[in-house]
């Protein structure tokens, strides 16, 4: 039977092929699959050898793009998107798309046009189960823009070999090089989209559904303030006390 023993040598082998990310996500999964075991009578109670395993600390991601840092960004797209390059207009309606939305990576990438319905689109297969992602007109008029190839399915393809994109990494750095944004991973787009949410006053709970989230705290996670934001509340704060002081 499985046992902790087992369960350590798992762990430290996956953060050392895989590193503390998704050696957590794995320890989670066999957690929740042993303890429905014990529910379902294949293991004795209280038996869950996951439970005594400490997982890794998680490290929390304050990099999102400031209002300073958009307009630069801002800059750069509409350029790449006007290249005769039409695989790399591709790829910037992506990064546009992800933006817009604060969806995950793969969740744009892999768009299916049988997706796109109208004002939304339908993820089939998001980190959460089937979900619903409202557009803007501003990522309707991108998807809208975007050619249709008759034997690809995917709304994102590349035009020298006619098949559906399967990374934007290559042009990734163009980007970052062009706006100067120094380091800048993909996926802080989403943390760039819930933090102006949560600047533009929007509360965790309409974050949160808008990423997909089944928690709260995953939602404080990726909802980050800027200074400027955070001594704007400090100072409404103290006149409303100063008000009633005086």
């Amino acid at each position: 039977m499985l046992n902790e023993e087992h369960v350590t040598k798992s762990f430290a082998d996956l953060n050392n092929r895989t590193g503390p990310g998704a050696a957590n996500r794995t320890l989670e999964i066999l957690k929740n699959m042993l303890g429905k075991a014990e529910v379902w009578g294949y293991r004795l109670e209280n038996t869950n050898p996951c439970r005594s395993v400490r997982p890794n600390k998680r490290r929390q991601c304050e990099r999102f793009l400031s209002a300073e840092e958009l307009a630069r960004f801002g800059e750069v797209l509409p350029d790449l998107r006007a290249s005769d390059n039409l695989t790399i207009r591709s790829g910037c309606a992506v990064i546009t798309l992800l933006l817009q939305t604060g969806c995950h990576y793969r969740e744009i990438l892999t768009l299916q046009w049988r997706d796109v319905k109208r004002n939304r689109l339908l993820l089939r297969d998001s980190k959460t189960g089937p979900r619903t992602v409202w557009l803007g007109s501003a990522a309707q008029e991108v998807i809208d823009n975007l050619q249709r190839h008759p034997k690809i399915s995917g709304l994102f393809w590349n035009y020298q070999y006619r098949r559906p994109i399967s990374s934007i990494q290559h042009l990734w750095p163009t980007i970052l090089q062009r706006a100067d944004l120094g380091k800048l991973r993909i996926h802080d787009l989403r943390h760039t989209f819930a933090s102006h949410a949560a600047m533009s006053k929007e509360t965790l709970p309409m974050i949160g559904r808008l990423l997909g989230h089944a928690n709260h705290q995953s939602t404080a996670l990726y909802a980050h303030l800027d200074d400027e934001h955070v001594l704007d509340a400090t100072q409404q704060i103290w006149n409303a006390v100063q008000h009633l002081l005086a």
